[in-house]
């Protein structure tokens, strides 16, 4: 489906106030009914919660087996629309003179993208497919890419859909900084895979997600990226060989971006030498330079493109 042009300059945070009294006055359910703590007070708090806590035998039995991304079909879009809430989002951004950067974000129920956006910490803003947006006197062009429904199974998403807005709110209300890299004493701040991840898999601690223990990040890589989440998300990381990537791929009914990322990353890492995701409540961190070529970007441009430092 082609996108729309749509050039946007407006002020993230003024946008951000803005979604978040429409949500209070509103009355979303979720946000309405669920208590929330900011992820600073609840970074105070956690000295009473316990690392790794196990729930009871009983309750693990109960669970039903987890469904496996590999053999499972994958629902894409190429914009924003209503029943895609939580859906992760894939944009390019750059700002002038500067080289094309990945940038995610995950869909909120009334088609806006949250996400944490360089020189403007954790906002929601409208959704866009192609145009430019202000931040703390920056003017970012952003291109959209794709977007990847993050689980599966239907109850995954039912439990991400209804905790959405208690998940998300927070860290706008507290108005949290955007950073690369966090340094170790002082304000928490989040890289936009650091939100996007702390969304998806929330950990006991604000500090660090809970990722799955069969999310992986690239050999070589010291940190994870945005692109070992599409690969994780893909259900094309677990696959052992890149025969078996690349038939999930082929096998996949994709956009023409997406699947042109996925083939290339594919045929770029070596399965035999990923590293494992860390132990919930550890913090994991996201670098690593990649080419993913947006949509709409010219082929230099598409060279040029790098992934962002995330975590």
């Amino acid at each position: 489906m082609a996108l729309a042009a749509r050039n946007v300059a407006f002020s993230l945070r003024t946008a951000a106030s803005l979604t978040l009294l429409g949500a209070l006055v509103h009355g979303t359910a979720a946000l309405a009914n669920a208590p929330q703590t900011s992820p600073s007070a609840a970074r105070s708090q956690s000295v009473n919660h316990e690392r790794g806590s196990k729930a009871p035998a009983t309750a693990r039995q109960s669970q039903p087996a987890p469904t496996r991304r590999s053999t499972a079909a994958l629902m894409t879009a190429t914009t924003a629309a209503p029943g895609q809430a939580g859906y992760v989002h894939y944009f390019a951004i750059r700002r002038p003179g500067e080289e094309w950067e990945s940038q995610i974000g995950i869909e909120l129920p009334d088609q806006a993208i949250a996400w944490a956006f360089p020189g403007a910490g954790v906002v929601v803003s409208p959704f866009m497919g192609t145009g430019s947006l202000a931040a703390n006197g920056t003017l970012y062009e952003v291109e959209h890419r794709f977007a990847i429904r993050p689980f599966p199974d239907d109850e995954a998403m039912r439990v991400l859909r209804r905790e959405l807005m208690p998940r998300v709110m927070p860290w706008v209300a507290d108005a949290t900084l955007h950073c690369e890299w966090k340094p170790a004493p002082g304000e928490l701040c989040v890289s936009c895979l650091g939100f996007v991840l702390r969304v998806l898999f929330p950990g006991h601690f604000p500090d660090a997600p809970a990722p799955p223990r069969d999310f992986k990040r690239a050999a070589g890589n010291a940190y994870f990226t945005t692109e070992d989440l599409l690969l994780y998300l893909a259900g094309v990381q677990e696959l052992a060989t890149q025969e078996a990537r690349f038939k999930r791929i082929e096998a996949l009914a994709l956009p023409d971006g997406l699947r042109e990322e996925l083939t290339r990353l594919a045929g770029a890492v070596d399965p035999a030498s990923e590293i494992e995701a860390p132990d919930a409540g550890v913090p994991a961190r996201a670098a690593a330079k990649a080419k993913p070529g947006a949509r709409t970007l010219s082929r230099a441009e598409q060279q040029r493109l790098r992934q962002r430092r995330k975590l």
